[in-house]
C-alpha cells in the first residue's frame, strides 16, 4: 500500500508465511496464524478459505520470486542451451535457500507433506515447465530450435532431466561436481534441441 500500512491479508500472509516457515504445516494452526497477524480468526477466513489455502498462496508468493529470476534467465540472449543451464544453476540456488519451496517440492515431511505439498508441487512443476515450452517454441520460432519438437513434450523431459540433478545437488547425492552436470546438461540439451 502506498502509505506503508500492510493490507490485512498480505498482514495474514505474511503471518502464515513465517508459521510455516518456522513449525512447518501440520504443526501451524490457523489460531497461529491468526495470533502472529493480530487478527481475528474471522478475518484469516476473509481471506483464505483454509489453512490450505493460506499454505498455497505462501508457495504461490515464493514460487514467483523465482519464476522472476528464472525468467530473466531463460530471456537472456544466448543460446537455449545456455539459457537452460543457466536455468538450472538459478533453480539450485533459489531452492537451495528456500527451505519451504524445496520441502513443498520434495516432499520433506518436516515442513511440508501429503496432500499440501502434492498440490504445491503440482503448481511448482506446471509453471516451471510453461515456462520451459515457451522458451522452446521461441526457439523454434528464431529458427535455433529443431521445428519438430513439441514444446510441451520436450519441457517435461527437460524439468524432470533438470529437477534430478537439481535435487542431487540439494541433497549431496551427485556423484558428479554440478557444474561438471550443468555442462554435461548443456551439451546433451544442445545436441538433442538445435537445429542442425
Amino acid at each position: 500500500m502506498s502509505d506503508g500500512v500492510e493490507a490485512p491479508r498480505e498482514r495474514v500472509l505474511r503471518a502464515a508465511e513465517r508459521q510455516f516457515r518456522r513449525f512447518g504445516y501440520r504443526r501451524t494452526t490457523v489460531d497461529d496464524i491468526t495470533r502472529e497477524a493480530g487478527v481475528a480468526k474471522g478475518s484469516f477466513y476473509l481471506h483464505f478459505a483454509s489453512k490450505e489455502d493460506a499454505y498455497l498462496a505462501v508457495v504461490e508468493e515464493s514460487l514467483a520470486r523465482f519464476l522472476a529470476r528464472a525468467e530473466a534467465a531463460l530471456r537472456r540472449q544466448d543460446s537455449v542451451p545456455r539459457r537452460m543451464r543457466t536455468l538450472v544453476r538459478v533453480t539450485a540456488e533459489h531452492y537451495g535457500g528456500d527451505d519451504l519451496l524445496r520441502a513443498s517440492m520434495f516432499g520433506d515431511g518436516g515442513l511440508a507433506e501429503g496432500d499440501p505439498a502434492r498440490r504445491a508441487a503440482a503448481i511448482q512443476r506446471a509453471r516451471l515447465r510453461a515456462l520451459l515450452a515457451e522458451v522452446i517454441a521461441a526457439g523454434q520460432a528464431e529458427g535455433t530450435v529443431r521445428a519438430e519438437l513439441d514444446p510441451q513434450a520436450t519441457a517435461a523431459v527437460l524439468f524432470e532431466v533438470g529437477w534430478a540433478i537439481v535435487l542431487r545437488e540439494l541433497d549431496g547425492t551427485s556423484d558428479v561436481p554440478f557444474e561438471t552436470a550443468l555442462g554435461v546438461l548443456n551439451d546433451l540439451v544442445g545436441l538433442g534441441l538445435l537445429t542442425r
